[in-house]
């Protein structure tokens, strides 16, 4: 939702980062691990919440926002046999993103709402020849649903694991591949925007087609 006098982004950021990979021999084919840290100062902060509608989010700009954070992620391809490769990789991140507007506010000093603090994501594929079997996982952390953090406004964390089977068949033309998944295998209806729980376990069937 478009807002007239909203003010546009005015940041300072600091970052370093720090990327160390390569081969670890016959078997471990490729490996990299990443680190970032990052620390913002950002005036005019343009924050999205949502309204009445989950498909309508406005947009407000907070005044003076303080942002220290790092971000963590690994990942590997392992050879174990001639014919079968695993591939795996996990990621982490940190994010302190307080409001310092004004400190006569309740809310100075708190975390911007729908911001988790810990967040991550893991992922594993085993891959056969043409088929690949994977599991995946998102997870977050606790977050607020208002910039004041309140215990009332508190959304526990939750996390979505999810597999699925794909197989390709390289042809004349190309290749298609069909894919079965299974969704949120928990079945939680955890929710990420408040009052709008996500459903619970699901399944899709893909077909692609590659030129």
């Amino acid at each position: 939702m478009g807002v007239r006098n909203l003010l546009p982004e005015d940041a300072e950021q600091l970052n370093l980062g720090f990327t160390f990979g390569g081969n670890g021999g016959s078997w471990l084919q490729q490996f990299s691990f990443t680190t970032d840290l990052f620390h913002n100062r950002v005036k005019n902060k343009i924050v999205a919440y949502p309204t009445g509608n989950l498909h309508q989010w406005a947009m407000i700009n907070v005044g003076r926002v303080i942002i220290n954070g790092a971000d963590v992620s690994l990942s590997s391809e392992t050879s174990l046999t001639e014919k079968m490769m695993l591939h795996a990789g996990v990621s982490y991140s940190w994010q302190s993103a307080l409001d310092r507007t004004d400190p006569r506010q309740v809310n100075y000093g708190h975390q911007l709402p729908y911001t988790p603090r810990h967040s991550g994501s893991a992922r594993a594929a085993l891959e056969v020849s043409q088929l690949q079997f994977a599991y995946t996982l998102i997870w977050s952390g606790a977050r607020y649903s208002n910039g004041y953090n309140d215990t009332a406004y508190r959304m526990g964390g939750y996390a979505d694991h999810g597999i699925s089977l794909q197989r390709t068949f390289p042809t004349r033309f190309g290749s298609f591949s069909i894919a079965g998944e299974a969704l949120n295998l928990s079945n939680r209806n955890y929710e990420i925007v408040r009052n709008y729980p996500m459903p619970g376990r699901s399944y899709r069937i893909t077909l692609s087609i590659h030129y």
